[in-house]
């Protein structure tokens, strides 16, 4: 990386497993944007008002979604229907995310922060 662009591996904190919830709360809400699937960390990232995408599989996300101002969310593209049929485990399913792109988060990742830079302005 060149010295005048932020080196983004210095920037990073591996918490996992070492921190209590409200360390981890105080830690997001220090954070400028938050990506990353329907977990207690999303919805604690949201009510911290951090800017907060939400990246669903198959799950209702009506039920789900992260709430608060600055908030969204991305879903995959496969129906619900179609994902369980019949014989269905969850034990030997490997990953139900398979239908939601890395172009679609990235785009729903730039209108979230279009409309937050937005709101600030």
């Amino acid at each position: 990386m060149s010295a005048d662009k932020p080196n983004p591996c210095s920037q990073r904190f591996r918490l996992v497993g070492k921190t209590d919830l409200l360390t981890a709360a105080a830690v997001l809400r220090r954070c400028v944007l938050f990506i990353g699937n329907d977990t207690g960390l999303m919805h604690i990232a949201a009510a911290a008002g951090t800017p907060t995408l939400g990246l669903f599989g198959p799950s209702p996300s009506d039920q789900y979604a992260p709430w608060g101002p600055h908030t969204a969310l991305v879903r995959s593209t496969d129906r619900p229907d179609a994902m369980f049929g019949p014989g269905f485990d969850h034990r030997t399913t490997d990953t139900l995310m398979d239908g939601l792109s890395v172009d679609a988060a990235e785009a729903a990742a730039h209108r979230l922060w279009r409309s937050v830079a937005s709101a600030a302005a």
